[in-house]
């Protein structure tokens, strides 16, 4: 019984293969059209120079760029991703790949944890000072930036939060492009080189 199931298998391997072979010699663009998605060392420069270019912009003040920013955010981390996912995907042919891209990682040690580990921002707190709405809280040791989200439903729901600007300082942070009268929520996270902090508490006031 065990041989018979068995050969069932790969018949049934054989069959499938020789089924996607044809598919592919009818269509070679099948597979043109999937290396054309790999990730390369160009699309990774095009992608790196977009993202520091607009995320210049908005910490220059260019509110309007930062759906943007978000929007190459998702490419670099789908550039990563997939490039990352390929390594592991070969590490049982060759595992130097992941190796040397850094996949595996190394044990965590008290340094690196150190180093790589943000924590939420604390006492975050938004005040009106001359006409303006500033949110301000502690400083993040080993963070480069700070983002600020804001939603006007229900802060419990993931979705119903927004990018609503992104800045170097964490003392003095100005809140524009909100509508008089609305009673927002605000959380505010630390950014390393190496990703995103956790959230600190929520926080609502009413924009005037």
């Amino acid at each position: 019984m065990g041989k018979k199931a068995s050969g069932s298998n790969d018949e049934e391997m054989i069959r499938a293969t020789g089924d996607l072979i044809v598919t592919l010699g009818k269509d070679p663009s099948i597979l043109e059209d999937i290396y054309s998605l790999m990730p390369n060392l160009g699309k990774f420069q095009s992608v790196y120079d977009r993202h520091r270019n607009v995320f210049n912009e908005v910490l220059g003040g260019n509110h309007a760029k930062e759906q943007e920013l978000q929007t190459v955010r998702d490419e670099v981390n789908s550039q990563v991703g997939m490039l990352h996912g390929l390594a592991v995907l070969v590490a049982d042919t060759d595992p130097s790949i992941a190796l040397r891209l850094g996949v595996a990682q190394p044990p965590i040690t008290k340094r690196t944890l150190t180093y790589y580990h943000l924590t939420s921002p604390d006492n975050f707190k938004l005040v009106y000072k001359d006409h303006l709405l500033i949110a301000r809280a502690n400083a993040v040791k080993g963070a480069k930036s700070y983002e600020v989200w804001f939603c006007e439903g229900d802060p419990r729901v993931e979705s119903s939060w927004r990018h609503l600007t992104t800045s170097t300082r964490v003392n003095r942070i100005v809140l524009t492009g909100l509508t008089p009268g609305v009673v927002y929520y605000f959380r505010i996270r630390a950014i390393s080189a190496h990703g995103e902090g956790p959230w600190s508490n929520f926080i609502n006031m009413m924009a005037i």
